[in-house]
């Protein structure tokens, strides 16, 4: 008898690489967010002078 194994992922690992891949988006659009904020700011300044 000839089986064949499937190769995949579990379930258990998707939701841990999806963690990981949600913790670093927000990670990056919370750095973004502080980018375009301090962005922003220094405008403000160089608009009064």
């Amino acid at each position: 008898m000839n089986l064949h194994k499937i190769k995949a992922f579990t379930l258990v690992e998707l939701i841990i690489v999806i963690t990981i891949l949600a913790i670093l988006a927000t990670i990056g659009f919370m750095s973004y967010q502080s980018y375009t904020a301090d962005a922003r700011d220094w405008k403000r300044v160089a608009d009064l002078w």
